[in-house]
This record gives structure tokens, sequence and C-alpha cells, in this order.
């Protein structure tokens, strides 16, 4: 009866839980019980993993099993870092062996927020990326230098030589802020349950305060109360909101459309498994009639500095989507019928 208890428990409660979990016996590092998203996560049902030793399952990764056979002999919470476990995606797993349940340990999975490891295409487009970063930091330095010799030589204070000294240093300045930022997550960690259409309606109401463009709201007002990092998000929405400004710019009969819709129960199939998985998402849609995106760019432009625009950093899609990914949500952009749409699904 224990173990029907045991089973019970984790069907009511482990299941629940938006991260990949799998339970191990201590004795053997045999698998006791996977929720249902690590199924999701590694593609197989739970009847597949059921009784596998965890060499079976990670059989190419020596460190974590190494570490796992230290931890079955003790009990506490440990926490193995970067672990390359499934399609080359990197792995924190947290590992728990508690005292009252010495004889299992309960693993919890978060896929590591770098993503997959680079195949040969992320390193010519990385190869492209830093040689943009090269020519954004040498473009101003040589400014700066022009500057400093003209100063030299002069016998007077030119106002117009100090002023570009200045601006191409603040130029620098914040292309490494930019960077800075992007490497930290603390700006995520302040979650609450907000109503997304308020989140979006703030930053519309910023930026046509300075600009004249037509806003079309399409929003579902039957949607629930979703939780995000409010302030995260809005830079998010001021991101994609800016750049369909600048794509309409020369439309006289420009317009951004905002749609949101509840996705209801989406399937997600999982090899060995006879039914469908089913999650609900919050669908956002920003919709713009500018001059759109050469079909060429769209695998590119997630990618950290690579811009076709002028004046562009290449920042604000990478930071964009590094937004959308903490929040475990996935956002596309697609060219259809003229018009560019930006895509978000984020997790209820």
């Amino acid at each position: 009866m224990e173990n029907d208890k045991d089973s019970d428990f984790y069907k009511n409660i482990l299941d629940l839980v938006p991260e990949p979990i799998l339970v191990l016996e201590v004795k053997d590092l045999s698998v006791r019980y996977v929720n249902l998203e690590f199924q999701i996560q590694f593609e197989k049902s739970s009847s597949f993993f059921k009784k596998k030793k965890i060499d079976q399952i990670f059989n190419q990764n020596s460190f974590l099993i190494s570490n796992l056979k230290k931890m079955s002999k003790k009990t506490g919470m440990f926490l193995i870092k970067e672990a390359a476990l499934f399609k080359n995606f990197s792995y924190e797993v947290r590992c728990i062996v508690p005292e009252t349940y010495n004889d299992q340990i309960l693993m919890i999975f978060k896929k590591s927020t770098k993503s997959q490891f680079f195949n040969q295409d992320q390193f010519i487009i990385f190869d492209e990326t830093f040689s943009i970063l090269s020519h954004e930091i040498n473009n101003p330095l040589s400014s700066i230098k022009m500057a400093s010799q003209l100063i030299l030589k002069s016998k007077k204070y030119d106002e117009e030589l100090h002023k570009i000294v200045i601006n191409e240093t603040e130029r620098i300045s914040k292309i490494f802020k930019s960077l800075s930022y992007i490497n930290t997550k603390n700006s995520l960690l302040d979650g609450s349950n907000e109503n997304i259409h308020e989140v979006i309606r703030y930053s519309v109401f910023r930026l046509k305060e300075k600009n004249i463009i037509k806003i079309i709201e399409d929003f579902d007002p039957s949607l629930p109360m979703i939780r995000i990092d409010k302030n995260a998000m809005v830079q998010v929405f001021d991101n994609l909101l800016l750049n369909s400004i600048d794509a309409t710019a020369n439309n006289n009969n420009a317009y951004i459309k905002l749609s949101t819709k509840f996705l209801y129960g989406q399937s997600i199939k999982i090899p060995n498994l006879k039914n469908e998985i089913k999650k609900n998402y919050l669908q956002i849609i920003i919709e713009d009639n500018g001059v759109g995106i050469n079909p060429s760019d769209l695998d590119k432009i997630f990618f950290p500095f690579y811009t076709k625009k002028k004046n562009g950093s290449g920042i604000g899609l990478f930071l964009v989507k590094k937004i959308i990914d903490y929040h475990n949500g996935e956002i596309s952009i697609k060219i259809e019928d003229n018009c560019t749409k930006v895509y978000i699904k984020l997790p209820l």
C-alpha cells in the first residue's frame, strides 16, 4: 500500500510542478518516478524510464553519475551546474536527499539559459556578431583618437571636439552596459501576478506620446492573471514596439496591431506516450505593416549585435529572447500577408 500512496503523491503533486523532476532509489540509482514535465522535455514516457538505472538514461555524463553516487551516501540539498544531458542542452540539477525519506533522491532539472552548444552555422553567425561588435567599438574609438589629436595640435579650447570625445566615450559605455545587463539575472527575480494588457498598455502609452501611429487592440478580456517579471516584460514590449515604430516611420497608413488570446490545451506529443500532454498558454501577437524583415535574416535576428539598422546596436532582440526564455516562453517572428508578426507564448 505504501507504494500506492507514493504513486498517488507523485501523480497529484509532482505532476503539477513546471520543472522536470526525477525520483531515484538511493540503493541502486534506479528510477522510481518521473513527472509529466520530465517526460515532455526528455521526449519519453514514464514507462520507458521506470526502473531504469541513471547510467542507462544519462550514460554519457560520468560527472553527473559520480556526483549522484556520492550524494546517495549523504542527506541534504546539492547543486550540479551545467550538466549536458539531452540534445546538447545544458541543465542545472538540484538534488535533494531528505532525512525522513533518505531512500530516495529527488532531482529537479532546470534548462540552462545558455541554450544549446553551438553548431557550425551558429559559430559562423557569432563570427559575424563579434565582427560587428568590433566595428561598433572601433568607430567611436577612431573618433576619439582623431579628436584627441586635433585637441593636441590646437592652441585653444574647442567645444565641438570636446563633445565628440564625451559622446563617443558614452557610446562605448552604453555598449558595455548592455553586455553587462544581458549577463545578469537580477532583473528577473521579481515575479508577480499581472494583467498582461496593463503591462502592454503601459509600454504603448509611453511610446505613443512621442510617436503618432495608429494602435489597434484586439485583446481577449477573459485572460487570467499571469506570473511574470513586470519590469522585464515592459522591456520586451518597449523593444518590440520601438522596432515596429521604426519599421513604419515612412508609411502614412502605418499601424501596429496588438492581439492576445488564450491557447487552451496546446498538445505536446511525447514519443512512446499514447496520450498527448496538454498545456495552457497566453499568446501575444504584435503586428505591423512596416518595411519588414528580409526572410534570410529571420534565423539570425535574436543573436547579439546582429542588426541591419544604420544606428542599431543589435542588443534589443537578443535581450527580448533572453527574457522570454527566462519565463519559459517562446518567441518567433514571421512575415505574413506583407506584415511582420511577432508571436509570444507564455505558459500559464
